[in-house]
């Protein structure tokens, strides 16, 4: 890896002076990002989560998305971080195997928010960390057994986040942070992960809040031993370090949820869609067929976290409501989980060389009266998809947007639209602390208190 270039490319990463589709990607990764934390606001176990923290600071300049209420910078980055993927609606990489701008988002707004920084400089730094955690990613080669990707090259691409920031095209900072964050990296629990367990949301913020804290240490000129991302962090995070085949901006090749699953279901969910009109109370078989990473998640679900991470009760919910009507009274009703039990999960060897530059999957359901009905997918919509249109991300944050806030979502998406047009951070953190109180939006909203 060849941290002085990657250094170089960050430090002078410039949204403005970038390409039609990638200025208008990485604005639209950012309005994702805020939906998918405040959709996320509302779960029981993040409520109590911001209770305590925020209970312990005092007030400050970043936002909470979800909350009337200013907090300290650290505060808000782990607090949104941890949401950001809580409901698993976040954007990802296939290719590098995690969640870029999940990580970096909920760090740009917060430090822009505090120092009064304007849209174009929190673009460029989102932009410059998403570039720098997708080359680390890719560069890995997926993580040892048992790691998560969350904690490890996520945080990098946060430090990176920071030094743009802060530093703007500072070479020796950009390093520094890169470096920095690779001798520190957290190694966190897949299983926490994969099993559905609340715990795991603290993951995303925590790695945010120390990629955040080792970016400011770089920028206050704490170094580490040079080479720490090739000696330390490969061997601890790393399955199988090697040069890869990066394009000029990675941005573009990311992928964007359309479902509430991890995304390595997303390839059975997207053949569970495309049979739609099947009467679910007639299926008395469901065989699904993909690779090695996905035939992992064979466990009927318990709940409705666990089934974010299980083909049989996503498969399920699928057949019965569609996935956007996931919920833990659908997840725990008695035809749906009989269906999930009706559910075959199979490794199909021959579609793993397909992973990772697909999703392959095939699913077979079969009828009371015989009839048989089949679709596949090899890579999912929305994932390095030429036809994703910026008019059906904007449906999605929107709609994640108006069942928190109500109409008030509107103007929170117009918000960091605006940011585009070089509006200042505190736009859209003031944006987002108008709809969370009562009586402006969250009054009308899901997210209500």
């Amino acid at each position: 890896m060849d941290v002085a270039g990657l250094a170089r490319l960050a430090s002078s990463a410039d949204r403005a002076g970038a390409p039609e589709a990638v200025r208008d990607r990485t604005v639209d990764l950012v309005a994702d990002v805020v939906a998918a934390c405040a959709a996320a606001s509302a779960r029981p176990e993040l409520r109590r989560l911001v209770d305590v923290r925020a209970g312990l600071d005092p007030d400050g300049p970043a936002t909470v998305i979800g909350s009337p209420r200013g907090v300290p910078v650290a505060t808000a980055v782990l607090l949104n971080g941890a949401a950001a993927a809580a409901d698993q609606l976040q954007d990802g990489h296939r290719l590098a195997r995690g969640h870029p701008a999940a990580h970096v988002v909920p760090v740009a707004l917060a430090l822009a928010e505090a120092r009064d920084l304007r849209g174009a400089s929190v673009l460029s730094a989102v932009l410059a960390g998403y570039e720098v955690g997708v080359r680390v990613g890719m560069w890995m080669g997926g993580t040892p057994d048992g790691v998560h990707d969350i904690g490890t090259w996520g945080q990098v691409g946060v430090s990176a986040t920071v030094a743009r920031l802060l530093a703007p095209g500072d070479v020796d900072v950009m390093r520094r942070a890169i470096e920095l964050s690779a001798a520190a990296v957290l190694l966190t629990d897949a299983r926490t992960v994969f099993a559905g367990r609340t715990g795991s949301h603290l993951f995303l913020g925590a790695s945010a809040e120390h990629g955040l804290s080792a970016g400011l240490a770089a920028v206050a000129r704490l170094a580490p031993e040079p080479g720490s991302l090739t000696r330390h962090f490969a061997a601890v995070t790393a399955r199988s370090p090697a040069p890869a085949a990066v394009e000029d901006h990675e941005i573009l090749r990311g992928y964007v949820k359309r479902h509430p699953t991890c995304a390595h279901l997303h390839g059975v969910n997207d053949a569970v869609a495309e049979l739609s009109d099947v009467d679910a109370h007639r299926v008395v078989d469901v065989e699904v067929r993909t690779f090695a990473g996905a035939a992992s998640f064979d466990e009927v679900a318990d709940t409705e976290l666990a089934a974010r991470f299980s083909i049989p009760t996503s498969v399920a919910v699928g057949l019965h409501t569609g996935l956007d009507g996931l919920s833990a009274e659908v997840v725990a009703d008695p035809a749906v989980r009989a269906l999930a039990e009706k559910v075959r999960v199979v490794h199909d060897p021959a579609l793993d060389d397909d992973y990772p530059a697909g999703r392959p999957s095939r699913v077979r359901v079969t009828l009371d009266d015989g009839t048989v009905r089949e679709a596949s997918c090899d890579r999912p919509a929305w994932d390095d998809d030429p036809m994703l249109t910026r008019e059906a991300l904007a449906d999605k944050a929107l709609r994640l947007l108006r069942h928190c806030f109500g109409p008030a979502g509107d103007e929170v998406h117009a918000a960091v639209l605006s940011l585009a047009d070089d509006a200042p951070a505190r736009h859209l953190g003031s944006a987002l602390r108008a709809a969370s109180r009562p009586g402006e939006g969250h009054a009308s909203g899901a997210c209500a208190r």
